[in-house]
Parts: structure tokens; sequence; C-alpha cells
């Protein structure tokens, strides 16, 4: 996911290449630290969205280390998952506890990881969406989930409706098919490219002529929603 910087702090070296490599595969900006020491300091100088850090570690330890972090009041709201070794409950409460967002059981699979960043992005995301967007005589209400243009209301599909909140929320920005169906379809892999665009076409065709003049098509990358009202 483009522009999201991740911190992992992890003593050993083959988890940590391993898991810079897949990000970064993935559009995450990485960084990586063998230990709390060093991941400290590295955040505070890079102020990343999200940490991932093992339970146990040398000097201070995984849950000493989130206790830290949460007093910090420059760092306090970062995302954390926890690491651990085994699936026992109390180290799952005692990750909680400890003040991480979530946890993952070692070893993990690749896909499980970025779903589970995924997952905890699109959650932090949604506490602090903005409840009604306006533009350009449109109007989109999350709590009443209504889209009224120029004052009628226009009836979308819920996967219509998520798209054009994820369009407003992004103005200006390119957003690729690989972004949008991790955020709208959450990966279903029923959903193709084809199933995208043709979710798109629809909102372009129910909003017109508002549709045509805000969602464009950047050719061979994605989609764009412009402000611009030509």
């Amino acid at each position: 996911m483009k522009g999201i910087k991740i911190i992992v702090i992890d003593d050993e070296e083959s988890l940590r290449s391993l898991a810079k490599q897949l990000l970064e595969d993935e559009g995450f900006i990485v960084i990586t630290c063998k230990d709390t020491d060093e991941g400290y300091s590295k955040m505070l100088i890079s102020k990343p969205d999200l940490i991932i850090v093992d339970m146990n570690m040398p000097s201070i330890g995984g849950m000493e280390f989130v206790k830290k972090i949460r007093r910090d009041p420059i760092l306090k709201n970062t995302l954390i998952i926890m690491l651990t070794v085994e699936s026992a409950e109390n180290d799952k409460i005692t990750s909680f506890d400890s003040g991480a967002d979530d946890y993952l059981t070692k070893p993990f699979s690749n896909r499980e990881l970025v779903a589970r960043i995924t997952a905890l992005l699109r959650r932090a995301r949604r506490k602090n969406r903005v409840a009604k967007l306006e533009v350009d005589g449109l109007v989109l209400s999350l709590e009443s989930k209504t889209v009224l243009l120029n004052r009628k209301e226009v009836h979308l599909r819920p996967k219509e409706f998520d798209l054009l909140y994820l369009f407003l929320q992004n103005p200006e920005i390119v957003l690729d098919r690989q972004l949008i169906l991790k955020d709208i379809f959450e990966y279903n892999m029923s959903v193709t490219t084809r199933t995208i665009d043709t979710h798109i076409k629809n909102l372009r065709s129910t909003l017109r002529p508002w549709g045509d003049r805000h969602i464009k098509t950047i050719f061979g990358v994605g989609f764009k929603f412009t402000l611009n009202k030509k």
C-alpha cells in the first residue's frame, strides 16, 4: 500500500529480511531493526504508521516496548502488531493488555501477515472516517448510507457506495486496481480487475454527468477522483 511506513523489529535477521522483501513488494515502505532500542530511535525519526515487534526481544522486551510507545505523546497512536511464539491464550491477552492492536503467532504465512496488516490499517481508517462528504453538488453520508446529487437521492449498490467514498477521501490521487482490490474487495479471489472496472463504470453511469466529470481513468495505472469540474 503506497505511502504506508512500517517498522519491523525482530532479532532474527532472516525474519527481518523476509518481511522487508514481502512488504516492499506490496508497496509498503519498510524499515527493519534488530532490537527495540534501535526501533525506538528510528520511530522517533521516521514516524511510522505501523510497527511489528517480537514479544521476546533483548534489552527492552516487546511488551515493555509497546507500553513505552503508548506512553510517548508523539508515538502513542502508532498501530502495533505483536509477534508471539505460541498461540497460548495468555500470550494473546498479554499482547492486548500491553497496548498492541493485534498479534500474530510465529510461524506465519506471507499471506496472513499481509492480511493482518491490511485489516488493521482498514480498521484504523474507518475509525477516522469523515461522516459526511460534499463535492460539487454531491453529498455522501456514512451514517445514513445515502448519496444525494443535486438534492435528489441516488441509489448505489454497497460496493459502489464504498468506491465512491474511497474516491472522495482521496482527491487527485491515482488509485491503482490493486489498492482498490485490497480496500474494497478485501482480496476476494473471485474479484478480477474486470469486476472493478465494471463497478466503476456503473458508478459513473449512475452519477452521470457528475461521474464522468470527476472519476477519471488513468490508462495503464488505475483511477483518479478529480475536483476539476470540467
